[in-house]
Parts: structure tokens; C-alpha cells; sequence
């Protein structure tokens, strides 16, 4: 990934997505927002115990730096599933982001309009962009681990090809910063499920001194690989939330008292 300062935000880039000047994308970082501690700095987590207006402020930097109005937001309030929202246009709102979101329970966006901005909120889980350059069609995914069992990633492919006419061979992947494998272990009722769903012999999935392992952004690298993406257009950050805390905000390595960063992506005019 290639790391950026914009008025004093740290942002990451993709480097597969980076040279598409139709694409505007970023990863934030908890660098150059006004949040205390256990929030610093740039929280942009809307549900957390963080104070409204430092999170209005953040967000208010991270629209400036970018370049777009948070009116034309798109988010939702995330339930780890699977549901994937097809986005035609700005949903009405009574109260504007970053007060309340316009959506509820979804996990994934797909639009090929302008001037909407994609946004997808974590602190562990996986954020995945798809973007085919072909269509002009780009794809956001917030995959939980409950959303990595799910297929969402897999999922959401399977929409931009049915719904917006997307093939796989032209579509290029990011999958940001999230938990490594080094630091995700899971009970035993949990790690029953990922052998249900992916195998026991699944090269994610690995046992030592009798606790489970889960490599999250792995598994999703295999699911968009199965729906069809190439291997070489598929970016994986390999960056670990949990190890990096000087950088990223994470739930489990932060016992829960922590932000939330973003990846945000739209199309630009």
C-alpha cells in the first residue's frame, strides 16, 4: 500500500488502484483527528463512547482532505452479515451522517454513479474494495468474521456480475489492514464453524498448542480468487490491527475500548 499525508491525516492507497484517475479511495489511519485516548486521534467510529463533535470533526478533516462533502456519504449500520446494498443515489436522511446513518444492516455497497462515497467502518474485520475499471463500477465490504463465514466478499462479486454486468477478469481487489492470523484465535464453536464452511485441511485455518487461528484476510483473498478475480489484481495489505496499534484501531487488541477507522471510495465526475 502506499502511505499519503493530507493535512495531517495518514491515509493509505492501494497501489493496484491508484493509478485510476476515475477512483478516488483511502484507508484512513487513527493519525491527525482531535479524539482522547482511547479514541486518538482520528476515531471515526459513530457508535463508540467517543464524543459526537470529536467525531463530526474528524469527519469534517477526512471530507477536506479527500475532496467530498460528507452529504454524499454512504454507509450503514453494520451487522456482520451478508446483505449487499445496490446504491442508485443518496438515501434520504431526516438526520445527516455522521449523526445517523441512512441504512441499516448492511455489510456491502455496490454503485456505478458519481459522486457518492462508499464507506465501510472497522477495527479488526476485513475491508475489501472491488473496483472494475471496465464498468465503472466500484464495490465496498466490511467482513467480519461472522461475514467472512457468510461469503460476503464472494457474494458481493456474484451482484456486480449479475446486477451491473462485471466480469471478474477485469475487476481489481484491495483487502486493507485487519486482524493477521497471528493475533485472531477463536473459541472452539467458532472455529467449528470456519471448518464447516471452508475444510479441515483450509491453509487460513491452523491450530497451535490447541488454540484456532483464523487468517480472516486470507480467507476472503481465497473466496475473491474463487469468484474468479485474478490472483495478480488482488492487493493484500498484510498489515495486522492488532500489532500495528500505533496505527490502526482494534477492538481485540484494545479489549474493546478503541475507534474505528474507514475505507471510503467513490467515483469521481
Amino acid at each position: 500500500m502506499i502511505e499519503k499525508t493530507v493535512s495531517g491525516l495518514k491515509l493509505l492507497l492501494f497501489e493496484n488502484l491508484a493509478p485510476y484517475g476515475g477512483l478516488t479511495h483511502a484507508v484512513t489511519t487513527r493519525i491527525g483527528g482531535v479524539s482522547p485516548p482511547p479514541f486518538h486521534s482520528l476515531n471515526l467510529g459513530t457508535g463508540t463512547a467517543d464524543a459526537a463533535e470529536n467525531i463530526e470533526e474528524n469527519y469534517r478533516r477526512l471530507a477536506q482532505a479527500l475532496g467530498f462533502n460528507l452529504s454524499s456519504v454512504v454507509t450503514s449500520h453494520q451487522v456482520h452479515g451478508d446483505r449487499i446494498a445496490s446504491i442508485n443515489a443518496i438515501p434520504n436522511r431526516q438526520v445527516q451522517f455522521p449523526r445517523a446513518h441512512a441504512l441499516d444492516g448492511y455489510d456491502a455497497f455496490i454503485t456505478d454513479k458519481k459522486n457518492i462515497i462508499l464507506m465501510v467502518r472497522v477495527a479488526d474485520c476485513v475491508p475489501i474494495i472491488l473496483y472494475d475499471p471496465t464498468n465503472r463500477v466500484i464495490a465496498l465490504i466490511h467482513a467480519g468474521w461472522r461475514g467472512t463465514v457468510a461469503s460476503v466478499a464472494l457474494k458481493t462479486v456474484e451482484v456486480m456480475i449479475r446486477d451491473y454486468g462485471c466480469s471478474p477478469k477485469t475487476i481489481r481487489a484491495g483487502i486493507g489492514p485487519s486482524i493477521g492470523a497471528c493475533c485472531f484465535s477463536v473459541r472452539p464453536d467458532v472455529a467449528v464453524l470456519f471448518h464447516d464452511r471452508f475444510g479441515h485441511n483450509c491453509p487460513y485455518i491452523r491450530e497451535a498448542s490447541g488454540t484456532i487461528y483464523i487468517d480472516l484476510a486470507g480467507l476472503n483473498w481465497m473466496q475473491l480468487q474463487a469468484s474468479g478475480i485474478r490472483a495478480e489484481h488482488i492487493e493484500l495489505s498484510g498489515i495486522c490491527t492488532a500489532c500495528n496499534l500505533h496505527l490502526f484501531f482494534s477492538h481485540r487488541g484494545e479489549q474493546g475500548k478503541t475507534g474505528r477507522f474507514v475505507l471510503c471510495a467513490g467515483l469521481r465526475v
